[in-house]
Protein backbone atom coordinates (compact mmCIF):
# COMPACT_ATOMS: atom_id res chain seq x y z
CA UNK A 1 0.00 0.00 0.00
CA UNK A 2 1.11 3.15 -1.09
CA UNK A 3 1.54 5.70 2.22
CA UNK A 4 -0.91 8.56 2.19
CA UNK A 5 1.68 11.56 1.54
CA UNK A 6 3.00 9.48 -1.59
CA UNK A 7 -0.73 9.28 -2.89
CA UNK A 8 -1.48 12.82 -1.87
CA UNK A 9 1.68 13.82 -3.99
CA UNK A 10 1.06 11.80 -6.80
CA UNK A 11 -2.72 13.02 -7.03
CA UNK A 12 -1.55 16.51 -6.91
CA UNK A 13 0.73 16.29 -9.57
CA UNK A 14 -1.71 14.26 -11.68
CA UNK A 15 -3.90 17.54 -10.92
CA UNK A 16 -1.00 19.92 -11.62
CA UNK A 17 -0.16 18.07 -14.97
CA UNK A 18 -3.76 18.22 -16.32
CA UNK A 19 -4.51 21.75 -15.48
CA UNK A 20 -1.35 22.80 -17.56
CA UNK A 21 -2.39 20.20 -20.46
CA UNK A 22 -4.52 22.47 -23.31
CA UNK A 23 -8.10 20.70 -23.83
CA UNK A 24 -8.49 19.22 -27.16
CA UNK A 25 -10.60 21.96 -28.51
CA UNK A 26 -8.05 25.47 -27.33
CA UNK A 27 -5.98 26.69 -25.04
CA UNK A 28 -6.57 29.65 -22.52
CA UNK A 29 -3.87 31.34 -24.79
CA UNK A 30 -4.81 30.22 -27.81
CA UNK A 31 -8.27 31.39 -27.27
CA UNK A 32 -7.04 34.87 -26.14
CA UNK A 33 -4.42 34.98 -29.07
CA UNK A 34 -7.43 34.57 -31.38
CA UNK A 35 -10.04 36.88 -29.56
CA UNK A 36 -7.42 39.43 -29.66
CA UNK A 37 -6.63 38.85 -33.00
CA UNK A 38 -9.75 39.09 -34.12
CA UNK A 39 -10.41 42.48 -32.44
CA UNK A 40 -8.25 45.32 -31.14
CA UNK A 41 -9.84 46.22 -28.04
CA UNK A 42 -9.01 42.76 -26.19
CA UNK A 43 -6.00 42.88 -24.22
CA UNK A 44 -4.11 39.74 -24.79
CA UNK A 45 -2.45 39.67 -20.96
CA UNK A 46 -5.72 40.75 -19.48
CA UNK A 47 -7.66 37.87 -21.18
CA UNK A 48 -5.32 35.49 -19.79
CA UNK A 49 -5.00 36.38 -16.73
CA UNK A 50 -8.97 37.13 -16.34
CA UNK A 51 -10.02 33.73 -17.88
CA UNK A 52 -7.08 31.81 -15.40
CA UNK A 53 -8.88 32.87 -12.22
CA UNK A 54 -11.53 30.52 -12.88
CA UNK A 55 -9.45 27.28 -12.24
CA UNK A 56 -11.60 25.37 -14.78
CA UNK A 57 -10.42 27.62 -17.20
CA UNK A 58 -7.51 24.80 -17.85
CA UNK A 59 -9.38 22.17 -19.16
CA UNK A 60 -12.32 24.12 -20.46
CA UNK A 61 -13.35 24.38 -24.37
CA UNK A 62 -14.08 26.91 -26.12
CA UNK A 63 -17.54 27.14 -25.26
CA UNK A 64 -16.48 26.38 -21.33
CA UNK A 65 -14.31 29.46 -22.15
CA UNK A 66 -17.18 31.71 -23.46
CA UNK A 67 -18.83 31.29 -19.76
CA UNK A 68 -16.47 31.60 -17.90
CA UNK A 69 -15.91 35.14 -19.67
CA UNK A 70 -19.12 35.82 -19.29
CA UNK A 71 -19.82 34.40 -15.58
CA UNK A 72 -16.58 36.97 -14.84
CA UNK A 73 -18.00 39.92 -16.00
CA UNK A 74 -21.24 39.27 -13.88
CA UNK A 75 -19.84 40.15 -10.41
CA UNK A 76 -17.48 43.29 -11.73
CA UNK A 77 -20.65 44.49 -13.57
CA UNK A 78 -22.58 44.31 -9.81
CA UNK A 79 -19.78 45.54 -8.17
CA UNK A 80 -19.75 48.58 -10.49
CA UNK A 81 -23.80 49.38 -9.73
CA UNK A 82 -23.37 48.69 -6.36
CA UNK A 83 -20.59 52.08 -6.59
CA UNK A 84 -22.65 53.94 -8.84
CA UNK A 85 -25.70 53.57 -6.01
CA UNK A 86 -23.09 54.69 -3.62
CA UNK A 87 -21.51 57.63 -5.27
CA UNK A 88 -25.40 58.45 -6.23
CA UNK A 89 -26.25 58.67 -2.30
CA UNK A 90 -23.58 61.53 -1.82
CA UNK A 91 -23.11 63.37 -5.16
CA UNK A 92 -23.76 67.11 -4.74
CA UNK A 93 -22.89 68.06 -8.07
CA UNK A 94 -26.01 68.10 -11.01
CA UNK A 95 -23.81 66.97 -13.83
CA UNK A 96 -22.23 64.44 -12.21
CA UNK A 97 -25.31 62.96 -10.76
CA UNK A 98 -26.79 63.10 -14.13
CA UNK A 99 -24.25 60.86 -15.79
CA UNK A 100 -24.22 58.20 -12.61
CA UNK A 101 -27.79 57.95 -13.58
CA UNK A 102 -26.81 57.51 -16.91
CA UNK A 103 -24.60 54.50 -15.92
CA UNK A 104 -27.42 52.99 -12.78
CA UNK A 105 -29.31 52.47 -15.95
CA UNK A 106 -26.71 51.21 -18.10
CA UNK A 107 -25.59 48.78 -15.53
CA UNK A 108 -29.12 47.89 -14.59
CA UNK A 109 -29.93 46.99 -18.17
CA UNK A 110 -26.51 45.06 -18.57
CA UNK A 111 -26.64 42.67 -15.18
CA UNK A 112 -29.70 41.13 -16.73
CA UNK A 113 -28.03 40.58 -20.25
CA UNK A 114 -24.97 39.27 -18.94
CA UNK A 115 -27.50 36.78 -17.40
CA UNK A 116 -29.31 36.03 -20.20
CA UNK A 117 -26.42 35.30 -22.33
CA UNK A 118 -24.99 32.25 -20.30
CA UNK A 119 -28.66 30.77 -20.23
CA UNK A 120 -28.18 30.65 -23.92
CA UNK A 121 -24.87 29.80 -23.99
CA UNK A 122 -25.64 26.85 -21.78
CA UNK A 123 -28.50 26.05 -23.93
CA UNK A 124 -26.21 26.63 -27.29
CA UNK A 125 -28.93 29.37 -28.48
CA UNK A 126 -25.20 31.16 -30.04
CA UNK A 127 -27.78 33.64 -31.92
CA UNK A 128 -29.09 34.89 -28.23
CA UNK A 129 -26.18 34.73 -26.69
CA UNK A 130 -24.21 37.16 -29.44
CA UNK A 131 -26.90 39.48 -29.27
CA UNK A 132 -27.22 39.68 -25.14
CA UNK A 133 -23.28 39.96 -25.29
CA UNK A 134 -23.28 42.55 -28.02
CA UNK A 135 -25.66 44.85 -26.06
CA UNK A 136 -23.22 44.15 -23.04
CA UNK A 137 -20.08 45.55 -24.58
CA UNK A 138 -21.15 49.23 -25.21
CA UNK A 139 -22.46 49.79 -21.56
CA UNK A 140 -19.96 50.56 -20.08
CA UNK A 141 -18.35 52.77 -22.74
CA UNK A 142 -22.56 54.42 -22.53
CA UNK A 143 -21.26 55.04 -18.84
CA UNK A 144 -18.17 56.53 -19.60
CA UNK A 145 -19.15 58.64 -22.70
CA UNK A 146 -21.68 60.11 -20.06
CA UNK A 147 -18.62 61.97 -18.25
CA UNK A 148 -16.82 62.77 -21.24
CA UNK A 149 -20.11 64.27 -23.04
CA UNK A 150 -20.81 66.53 -19.83
CA UNK A 151 -16.82 67.14 -19.09
CA UNK A 152 -17.28 65.21 -15.63
CA UNK A 153 -14.55 63.20 -14.58
CA UNK A 154 -15.26 59.63 -14.29
CA UNK A 155 -15.45 58.21 -11.36
CA UNK A 156 -15.78 54.96 -12.44
CA UNK A 157 -13.13 54.37 -15.55
CA UNK A 158 -11.32 51.27 -14.49
CA UNK A 159 -14.41 49.62 -13.97
CA UNK A 160 -16.01 50.72 -17.07
CA UNK A 161 -12.59 49.65 -18.57
CA UNK A 162 -12.43 46.34 -16.84
CA UNK A 163 -16.37 45.45 -17.24
CA UNK A 164 -15.87 46.25 -20.77
CA UNK A 165 -13.26 44.40 -21.59
CA UNK A 166 -14.57 40.91 -19.82
CA UNK A 167 -17.77 41.47 -22.02
CA UNK A 168 -16.13 42.12 -25.29
CA UNK A 169 -13.37 39.04 -24.64
CA UNK A 170 -16.75 36.74 -23.35
CA UNK A 171 -18.24 38.27 -27.38
CA UNK A 172 -15.28 37.47 -29.28
CA UNK A 173 -15.06 33.90 -27.70
CA UNK A 174 -18.44 33.18 -28.34
CA UNK A 175 -18.23 34.43 -31.73
CA UNK A 176 -15.62 31.67 -32.21
CA UNK A 177 -18.54 29.61 -31.61
CA UNK A 178 -19.78 29.81 -35.28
Amino acid sequence: MTPPSSTCFLLALALLLYCHLPPADASVEETCEAAAGNDPNIHYDFCVKSLHENPGSCSADTKGLAIIATNLSYPRAAATKSKVKSLLQVATDRKAKQCLQTCLSTYSDLIPALTESISALEDDRLWDAKTYLSATTESPQDCEDGFEELRVSSPLSDENGEVGQLCTIALAITNMLG
